[in-house]
């Protein structure tokens, strides 16, 4: 195999496994969320706030928070607020596991 074949066969993987994360995280409608601030702008707290949502959780970095999310209107107003990323449930229910903010059977 040529050199610039490997380069392309490596290229491709990478790029087929970035766009397959991306579509696990992206949110499917209904659940959890987590709101991820932009760098230097809103905490995701006033995003939400903003999107007119309520914040199931939040800690003291407040860069990410916890919400629910009705529809996929909701998403776009939460992006229109100003996130800078909204992670699917599954990316939530971690996040509250891991902060001990629901409980197992809660979720």
């Amino acid at each position: 195999m040529t050199s610039s074949a490997k380069i392309f066969a490596v290229t491709y993987f990478l790029g087929a496994s970035m766009l397959m994360c991306l579509g696990v995280l992206m949110p499917g409608g209904s659940g959890l969320v987590a709101v991820f601030a932009k760098p230097g702008g809103l905490t995701a707290a006033e995003v939400i706030a903003r999107a007119e949502g309520s914040i199931i959780f939040v800690r003291d970095g407040s860069w990410v928070a916890l919400t629910e999310s009705e529809d996929h209107e909701f998403i776009a107003s939460l992006y229109r607020a100003g996130a800078g990323f909204v992670a699917s449930s599954a990316v939530a229910q971690l996040c509250a596991r891991w902060n001990g903010v629901l409980g197992e059977n809660t979720i």
